[in-house]
């Protein structure tokens, strides 16, 4: 825990938190690109960057998704190397799509205003990122890439850490918000890769974590670390952490056999982004049950980090006897259980998005209380690693699943009947429309080489 309302205090950080995202005005898109200069959200060649002289894509290709872990010779660094690139590295471009860029997770807009870096297991005497297009590590202090990379990473930790000026203004205050939901994804990601890599990663939710406050002088202006993964347990008491029989566990449920860890990364997408999700071709609770039990694993595996049971709840809503008109909501509970269902009135503010979604609803002065200044990076972080999984779901049994924070809170509030301490945080939809044969695959193959050290 991180203790009271320190720094933010609980009414300045209950305001913040509805500030934030009551009352949005979200601008249609209008190019992908803003500013005077374009952004996708990849950095621009780093000076001494270094093709590490380490397999980074090949322990990890021919993998099997549903497990065992990966066996063989490998050496941690390599194995914590190929999950890292694994993880964050692009995975299709969409030439014909507003948003051409595709990794294992969504990201508004395809932007990424979310990054993985690398620190030593203790201190921060270097600090290296991985490039999600070129996949060469990048240097952020003096220190440049240490020279010795298998001693290095072999305990190396790993920090996310989010901009949310990467997205474009018109987000306005929500884009803190989505940065930190864009970083749970890609933590949820990552503890999928260095699980199935044969590593043990303890995640950790908290921005104070040791790893975080180290790596935070080091980082790119603007970028501020959300969480880190480590590969052994710390003596941090204040530390928010899942350990590792948790993110196996998720992964366990929400995988599916005889298909590749790759492939099942690949084709993670939230269809096509001019697709209307009201027309997409009915999905019922059965078939979309593996994005529930993938969304209902995670809730229970991240129960350790909730501070009380009903500080975060998950709702399905669904048609009725699958007839447009009639709609419903029922909560899912531990272990499997459902709440009764009960109907949802249909106004201007609660459409729904596809045939099924899922809502995750918060109380959050329960969060305020105990996380003070923390509450929203924790919470958001939380959110954006449960609804991850529901996104490897749906990947897993061939749909797609968007997921979606603009929207009228209290409408929604209103009509799947919460009572007044609920504030619906997050919701994910899910659609039979993948909208793929768009996309050209990125492999990337050619660039798993042993390169020399660049000296520019």
């Amino acid at each position: 825990m991180t203790g009271g309302p320190t720094g933010r205090g609980f009414t300045e950080a209950l305001a913040h938190f509805h500030g934030q995202s009551h009352d949005k005005d979200v601008a249609q898109v209008e190019t992908l690109f803003f500013g005077p200069e374009v952004s996708n959200g990849l950095a621009r060649p780093v000076p001494g960057r270094v093709h590490a002289p380490l397999p980074a894509l090949a322990p990890l290709r021919e993998l099997d998704a549903a497990g065992p872990a990966l066996g063989g010779p490998w050496s941690p660094a390599q194995r914590l190397l190929a999950a890292c690139v694994e993880a964050v590295r692009v995975r299709r471009i969409s030439a014909a799509d507003r948003y051409p860029v595709h990794r294992a997770y969504p990201s508004p807009r395809g932007l990424f205003g979310a990054d993985l870096f690398l620190l030593p297991h203790v201190g921060a005497q270097w600090c290296v990122r991985v490039d999600p297009l070129s996949h060469v590590l990048q240097p952020l202090t003096e220190a440049g890439v240490p020279a010795d990379l298998e001693s290095a990473l072999t305990r190396a930790r790993v920090v996310v850490a989010v901009d949310h000026r990467r997205y474009p203004p018109e987000y306005g205050r929500l884009r803190p918000s989505l940065a930190l939901l864009e970083g749970g994804h890609l933590l949820a990601t990552l503890g999928l890769t260095l699980s199935r890599s044969g590593l043990n990663p303890y995640t950790h939710l908290d921005p104070g974590h040791p790893a975080c406050a180290e790596a935070r002088a080091l980082l790119p202006e603007g970028m501020e670390p959300s969480a880190a993964l480590t590969l052994a347990p710390t003596s941090d008491a204040h530390s928010v952490v899942l350990p590792p029989e948790v993110t196996a566990r998720v992964a366990e449920v929400t995988a599916r056999p005889d298909r590749t860890l790759r492939r099942w990364l690949d084709e993670r997408t939230s269809g096509v982004s001019t697709a209307n999700l009201v027309t997409s071709t009915h999905v019922s609770p059965q078939e979309g049950s593996g994005v529930t039990s993938a969304l209902m694993a995670a809730l229970d595996a991240a129960r350790s980090a909730l501070l009380a049971p009903d500080s975060l709840r998950l709702y399905r809503h669904a048609l009725e006897n699958d007839r447009v008109g009639e709609r419903t909501v029922c909560e899912l509970l531990p272990e499997g259980a459902q709440g009764l269902p009960r109907p949802v009135p249909r106004t201007d503010g609660t459409n729904f998005s596809s045939t099924l979604g899922h809502t995750l609803a918060v109380d959050f002065p329960v969060w305020a209380h105990a996380h003070g200044r923390y509450a929203e990076p924790i919470l958001h972080t939380l959110l954006g690693w449960i609804t991850q999984w529901g996104c490897l779901g749906a990947s897993a049994t061939d749909l797609c699943a968007r997921p979606m924070r603009n929207y009228v809170e209290e409408e929604w509030a209103a009509a799947l009947g919460f009572a007044p301490d609920q504030t619906p945080a997050y919701q994910l939809w899910v659609r039979a429309e993948r909208g793929t044969y768009m996309d050209v695959p990125v492999d990337a193959e050619e660039t798993d080489h042993t390169a020399p050290r660049e000296t520019s």
